[in-house]
């Protein structure tokens, strides 16, 4: 039983890799074949689709120029939508759903683990650390049956910044409306061709949720940065050169000072999850658990997104690029904190005077 369970997960999570692993392939030698090339080594186009499918779990790299840390988060769902789709099967073999989960996971991220070390290859190199860990927590994530927890805060949570990160997009959309014939001259200096330009602009779209956490983090006044020693806030924009890449247009030019205020975007942000909670749970203490509980879930995923929103970009002159984590994740602690005030301890605090009185 043991055997037949350890056997049906292997294979499955060998076919989910398959899935995931054989169009990115094909993508790469399309591309190869169109771009043409004076080896011919077809070995090339097949590594090429080791390092599309470790960059789509976020898999760090080390390339000759420096490291490439800032990885699109939209391609994760590929991968985690491969995974999905073997769960069924791998559940079937087992007498307990979590049995199954962990020993599919650990199968899928030693696949993933064998790619990378076989991946290796003049200086471009994945990170073979951490590689095991991030597939795992993927296939874990992948697998999970979000709709029978119960987590009703932490889900409203999620849309409400959801929704944020949909504004944010588009002032990003207008800014880079307002400079189209920049972004018009960039793509005539790339002249990537037909192949390359779709492949391009593909690329480009997985980036939206880093481009949009930044756009959200810096229209509340938290601010970004786009390479070494730079600042661009509300109050102060400091940057350095940039690269001729077709986002470039939209970064800030010059100060807008009110966005200073702008921060007590996530007090009110806050105020709304808080005042949403109250309505499931009545009683203060049951609602300060249930509070805190919930806030302990959304700043860990906040702070997972915000860290793998940003890194380095190939060369140390474009490190770090994106949201500054840590302070992104303090300015959201602190509302939080402070709306829990409003919400919560003012009106507990007030209520119990009264009593007295």
């Amino acid at each position: 039983m043991i055997a037949r369970a350890l056997g049906v997960s292997f294979r499955q999570a060998l076919r989910s890799v398959a899935l995931t692993l054989f169009p990115l392939a094909f993508i790469s030698l399309f591309a190869w074949a169109t771009a043409g090339t004076t080896t011919g080594n077809t070995s090339d186009p097949i590594r090429a689709s080791a390092w599309l499918y470790l960059g789509a779990h976020l898999i760090p790299f080390v390339v000759p120029s420096g490291k490439l840390t800032l990885l699109p988060l939209l391609a994760v769902l590929y991968p985690m939508w491969a995974i999905r789709r073997g769960l069924a099967t791998v559940e079937s073999a087992f007498s307990k759903i979590n049995g199954a989960r962990l020993v599919y996971g650990f199968w899928y991220a030693a696949l993933s683990e064998l790619i990378a070390w076989a991946s290796r290859y003049h200086g471009v190199a994945p990170n073979l650390y951490l590689t095991p860990v991030f597939t795992f927590i993927i296939s874990i994530i992948a697998t999970m049956d979000f709709v029978s927890i119960k987590n009703r805060g932490f889900y409203f949570a999620g849309y409400l910044f959801l929704v944020a990160l949909g504004i944010g997009s588009i002032f990003f959309a207008i800014s880079l409306g307002e400079h189209w014939k920049v972004v018009h001259s960039i793509s005539i200096v790339l002249a990537p061709g037909i192949v390359g330009g779709i492949l391009f602009a593909a690329l480009q779209l997985l980036y939206l949720p880093n481009i949009a956490l930044v756009a959200l983090s810096y229209l509340t006044g938290i601010g970004f940065t786009f390479g070494p020693h730079s600042v661009i806030n509300g109050s102060q924009v400091k940057i350095g050169q940039v690269p001729a890449l077709p986002f470039v247009p939209a970064l800030p030019t010059s100060v807008h000072s009110e966005l200073i205020y702008a921060s007590s975007f996530w007090l009110l942000f806050f105020i709304a999850v808080f005042l949403y909670m109250r309505r499931i749970k009545s009683s203060i203490l049951h609602f300060t658990g249930y509070a805190l509980n919930q806030g302990i879930r959304f700043f860990i995923v906040i702070a997972a997104l915000a860290y793998l929103s940003a890194g380095e970009l190939l060369t140390n002159s474009l490190n770090p690029i994106g949201v500054i984590w840590w302070r992104f994740v303090a300015v959201l602690g602190v509302a939080y904190l402070a709306a829990s005030l409003v919400v919560i301890f003012i009106p507990a605090i007030v209520q119990k005077v009264f009593h007295r009185g």
